[in-house]
């Protein structure tokens, strides 16, 4: 495998704390090693494009920027584009968070900090390595979008998306209210939506949705089933309504409760998942309105493409290890996990998996696996991390989700908090994805403790892969005081994503805590 390593210097954030030069020597074994000023500037995109085409690269890491930052930033993602459409396969881009995970907090630790980059490197670098090519499936999009709510915001996008030719199908609990209950500024537009030939309204509640962007399938209760290619959320501030839709749409919400969107500064309209754009209640209708031409023309744009192209990050099933017990069914909350009528056997249903890993964790004969983080790939990676020998001796492996563990660490990162380099982070895609042999992994590579950062109640994306983990984690300290290891080792905690100083004060308060039960052993 060729693999080509682009180190960013941050435009001077990073390396004024990271020795990028030290760095670049490390890995001048590898395929391609540039360090650029700026990863997403315009010179560094032509650069990294022509190593990849010149080199004939196989796999990309790209160490700068937080993960979130190509998914969650305005055409931050682009460079990720470019990447697969030079045919590097997803599985094959490795990102490392050398800005917001260790130049903000470890600043005054210079030599530490780069001894510490040069471990999530290896980890990406062993990532981009080990696992195989992910699968794609390719989706003809529907010319339909399904409109959640009957607010102002879901009115004015119904009628820019009627303007270019597309089907919308309103969906709500209620019936919509008639005109005079708007603003006079609002009832032409809802008049012209409501008399117009491509629309349907239906009051009636969501009892399923599943798919992807360009093809999604709802359920409505009286057995009505629709297919759209987007949809668009515009339900104001009703929270209790938030709520009820929630495990079927999976957008992040707030600590009131309220669905919010990506960011609020350059992805307004967008959420964490393709293909849903939510219409967020403004100040003024001038907010609203620019807020429902911004999700018109996001779709426009998605649903008037040829196909839609998805990866499947999804859990799949070694089939000779299977002993079709259906344990996977019972714990998958989306309906994903199948028996094969057949081969009697355990599948997945690649059309409603999120590849969450909550099975993989279940499953009593390891025959389940994720795409996105194979268990090998997950114990190397701890390996690697254990190689690292902090100052103060007490080394923390910190296990985040990606859903509100990760992007916390970001934040606090963002916030300027500071804390010990010894709390080594690795990302899982859910905290229901954490194992017993993960966790003994980590004791046995020398961690002294391990801290599970997962999602609140109620702001998991995958909907109970956090409760999930708190009903294994009697278990976990069951295993552990069995092979004599004390379960005050293990610190589980939950957070929402944006919650920066409450994640790393837990993990210092853990790392006080494993002094004071050394010292007192």
């Amino acid at each position: 495998m060729k693999a080509g390593l682009f180190i960013s210097e941050g435009d001077g954030a990073i390396s004024g704390v990271i020795d990028v030069r030290a760095l670049e020597a490390r890995y001048d074994g590898a395929e391609v090693v540039r360090v650029l000023d700026n990863l997403h500037c315009a010179a560094s995109l032509r650069l990294i494009a022509e190593e990849v085409r010149n080199r004939k690269l196989d796999a990309v890491v790209l160490a700068g920027e937080s993960p979130l930052f190509y998914s969650r930033t305005r055409n931050g993602g682009r460079i990720l584009e470019m990447l697969q459409g030079l045919d590097i396969n997803a599985n094959r881009i490795g990102i490392v968070n050398l800005r917001e995970q260790v130049s903000i907090p470890h600043a005054k630790e210079p030599v530490e900090a780069t001894k510490k980059a040069k471990v999530l490197i290896d980890v990406a670098m062993e990532k981009v390595r080990v696992l195989r090519d992910v699968g794609m499936i390719e989706v003809a999009p529907k010319r339909t979008v399904a409109v959640i709510g009957s607010q102002p915001g879901g009115f004015f996008t119904a009628m820019r998306l009627l303007e270019r030719g597309f089907h919308i199908l309103f969906i709500d609990h209620r019936p919509v209210p008639p005109e005079g209950d708007f603003l006079p500024q609002v009832i032409p537009t809802i008049a012209s939506v409501k008399n117009h030939p491509d629309v349907k309204f239906y009051s009636a509640g969501i009892t399923d949705l599943y798919g992807y962007a360009g093809n999604f399938r709802i359920k409505l209760g009286g057995d009505i089933n629709l297919r759209a290619g987007g949809i668009v959320v515009s339900i104001g501030d009703d929270a209790e309504y938030a709520g009820r839709l929630y495990p079927y749409l999976r957008i992040e919400r707030d600590s009131n409760g309220h669905f919010r969107n990506v960011m609020s500064d350059t992805a307004v309209t967008e959420t964490v998942n393709p293909g849903i754009f939510l219409i967020p209640p403004g100040p003024h209708l001038s907010h609203t309105i620019a807020s429902a031409d911004s999700a018109a023309m996001s779709l426009d744009a998605l649903l008037s493409k040829n196909s839609v192209n998805h990866e499947l990050f999804v859990s799949e099933v070694d089939q000779e290890v299977c002993g079709g017990c259906g344990t996977c069914i019972k714990t998958c909350i989306f309906k994903a996990s199948e028996i094969d009528q057949v081969t009697k056997l355990s599948s997945t249903n690649i059309k409603r998996c999120v590849g969450c890993g909550n099975c993989v964790s279940a499953c009593p004969t390891g025959a389940r696996d994720q795409v996105s983080a194979t268990t090998k790939y997950l114990m190397s990676a701890i390996g690697i991390l254990s190689g690292y020998e902090p100052p103060n001796g007490i080394k923390v492996l910190y296990l985040a989700c990606e859903g509100c563990g990760y992007p916390s660490l970001d934040y606090a990162g963002k916030e300027g908090i500071e804390y010990a380099t010894s709390v080594m982070p690795l990302s899982v895609k859910c905290a229901g994805r954490i194992d017993t042999q993960l966790i003994l992994e980590a004791f046995r590579r020398g961690f002294r403790g391990v801290v599970i950062c997962k999602c609140s109640d109620d702001h998991c994306l995958n909907i109970v892969g956090n409760l999930d983990l708190d009903r294994r984690a009697n278990l976990f300290r069951a295993v552990l005081g069995s092979r004599g290891i004390s379960p005050e080792r293990l610190r589980i905690f939950g957070v929402t994503s944006c919650e920066g100083g409450s994640c790393v004060a837990n993990a210092m308060d853990f790392i006080n805590h494993l002094k004071t039960l050394e010292a007192t052993a």
